[in-house]
């Protein structure tokens, strides 16, 4: 294999699974792109019969020369009978064992480019969000605090102050946050026993029931013509294809064949980790011909950045909420994910089966057993289709009914 440039580097796209490419300068250099576009650079090496990786820095902050110089100082070392791995995180801890820091560790090690979708851990939207949550409950109250002096005490403080503000839901979600990151702490040796072991959700998980009702999908079709691109796409194809937020707003090019009316979301993007046909119905096929090729990558980018994919929901919902209005009122409550039981539900009432609608949703086990899904692989992609595209008849015949300003029934 030769020996990668600078170029080849600078070029090289981001595909359905993570790749990595060999350097052929620096023995055990390589180079690691995710599927979310973040390039690190690894050093693969055996030390004490063991097959070890060093992070070394990501691309472009780190340069390829740069890159190199670090990794040969650290295969120096091993020849020496110093283990480089061991060394850093030995270092890290030297340098601070606060919270504010290790959590700016944890969002970099852990958090960008990562799904998180492995071991049982959560899978975020978007590291942002993590970041965002750990900042404003963790870090500013207790991140100039020694990570080995937060108490269980501590997290149930911080927990209760969110959840008397009115955010129970947030302040589950901050919890399962906290929690990752003090398991991370363990799992770097900085502590040993996480304060949050033993601690249960601050507030009862709510299941939401909300399906929204012909007029009210009518009226946020109508929001999302005002709120336009990109945002307004992206919830036009979450009524129409019941996929997640998520995977809607990060899909790729690569992933769309709109000549055969179909999108191939990987498994490396879906919740489930499996591969999943969604068959675009002919106005999902309309929307994203409407959509502007910004990026070679992304069908939705993100503003100011072309490695990353669209993120901005609590913006882009607010700014959708001040155009969903029903009578001059403003539709309240009502999320995102509520346009994805709302599909489920209609498909149900038109008698759709349930292992159909299951398929179309990509949930994990579907409405089979364990043993039946192994046996049957049949991907219902016929059946699938020929749902949506009933789906997709239904809200043109709202669309249409909304531009003519007839009433709708409820």
């Amino acid at each position: 294999m030769g020996v990668l440039s600078e170029l080849e580097l600078k070029n090289a796209k981001p595909k359905a699974d993570r790749y990595e490419m060999k350097d052929g300068k620096v023995d055990g250099l390589w180079v690691r792109v995710t599927p979310n576009g973040v390039k690190s650079y690894v050093l693969k090496y055996r030390f004490e019969g063991r097959s070890l990786r060093l992070s070394l820095g990501h691309y472009p902050d780190l340069s390829l020369g740069k890159a190199r110089l670090l990794a040969q100082e650290a295969r120096g070392k091993i020849a020496v009978g110093v283990d480089p791995q061991g060394e850093k995180k030995k270092e890290r801890r030297k340098l601070s064992d606060r919270v504010d820091g290790l959590v700016e560790q944890f969002i970099e090690a852990e958090c960008k480019g990562q799904s998180f979708a492995k071991n049982g851990q959560p899978k975020w939207d978007s590291w942002k969000l993590v970041e965002r949550s750990l900042n404003e409950y963790l870090v500013s109250q207790y991140g100039t605090r020694s990570v080995h002096h937060v108490t269980k005490a501590d997290i149930r403080s911080a927990l209760r102050r969110i959840v008397i503000k009115g955010y129970p839901q947030a302040a589950n979600t901050a919890f399962w946050y906290m929690r990752a990151f003090f398991n991370w702490c363990r799992k770097e040796d900085v502590i040993a026993v996480s304060p949050c072991d033993g601690l249960e959700n601050p507030a009862p998980i709510k299941s939401r029931e909300r399906v929204v009702s012909d007029v009210e999908l009518a009226a946020i079709w109508m929001g999302c013509e005002g709120v336009g691109y990109p945002f307004g796409s992206i919830v036009k194809l979450l009524v129409l294809t019941g996929q997640r937020r998520t995977e809607v707003a990060a899909m790729r090019w690569s992933e769309l064949d709109l000549e055969n009316a179909t999108w191939l979301l990987p498994g490396a993007r879906a919740k489930n980790n499996e591969l999943s046909v969604v068959p675009l119905s002919t106005l999902a096929v309309l929307v994203l011909q409407s959509v502007p090729r910004l990026n070679d990558t992304f069908v939705f980018p993100a503003r100011g950045n072309e490695e990353s994919h669209f993120s901005g929901y609590a913006k882009g919902k607010k700014a959708l909420d001040g155009k969903v209005k029903i009578e001059g009122k403003v539709l309240e409550n009502w999320t995102l994910h509520d346009l994805r039981r709302t599909l489920a539900t209609n498909l149900g009432e038109r008698q759709v089966p349930p292992h159909v609608i299951e398929h179309i949703l990509n949930h994990s086990a579907g409405s089979m057993s364990g043993v039946s899904k192994i046996y049957n692989r049949y991907a219902y992609n016929k059946e699938k289709r020929e749902a949506l595209e009933v789906w997709s008849d239904h809200i043109g015949g709202l669309i249409k009914q909304a531009a003519q300003r007839k009433p709708l029934a409820a």
